[in-house]
């Protein structure tokens, strides 16, 4: 199925900023409405990829027009886009089912943010029980950490060869290994 976007602002100049940039990145297919009421209509109607929404909208805003359209397609992410972005929008928003909050006069962000949601997740890298596949999945700390010795069966420096236990001989390393 090839990509479609849909577009709700109330205002045509940004709506038509959006279009050339998505259309220019080669984004697929752009469809876009004035409010969000006309938004969850061609939302049901046309099942785009993503949903970009304003905020501040006439008819219906962004946050009740994300909150019915996470509601009928959850699968499909929703971006909001405005110019009003602040910590407490962000949570509101995210509250509703938007996925991420970019401000309008971020244009770098936006293009990340879109192509983050359209791309999908890489499945997992484990494939089988491989030690250096398992190292590369560790974070970089965790996975140049010395391997831990077991103490559990060496005895203190000052009670060389008790029963059963290593000596002191053992733990520096003079013993060859098993």
């Amino acid at each position: 199925m090839p990509t479609r976007i849909l577009i709700a602002d109330d205002n045509a100049a940004v709506r038509t900023a959006l279009r050339h940039l998505l259309e220019s990145a080669d984004y697929g297919e752009v469809i876009d409405a004035e409010n969000g009421k006309e938004a969850i209509a061609r939302a049901r109607e046309l099942k785009p990829s993503l949903v970009i929404l304003d905020l501040v909208m006439p008819v219906m805003d962004g946050l009740v027009a994300a909150r019915e359209i996470s509601k009928i397609m959850p699968e499909i992410p929703v971006l909001m886009h405005t110019l009003h972005w602040s910590p407490q929008v962000e949570v509101e928003a995210q509250k509703v089912g938007v996925r991420k909050v970019v401000a309008k006069a971020d244009s770098r962000g936006l293009v990340s943010a879109i192509h983050h949601l359209l791309t999908p997740d890489p499945p997992p890298a484990m494939t089988g029980g491989s030690e250096a596949v398992a190292a590369s999945v560790l974070p970089p700390a965790v996975a140049t950490l010395p391997p831990v010795l077991d103490s559990s069966n060496v005895t203190a420096p000052d009670q060389p060869g008790t029963s059963g236990g290593a000596g002191q001989d053992d733990i520096v390393g003079n013993r060859p290994p098993n």
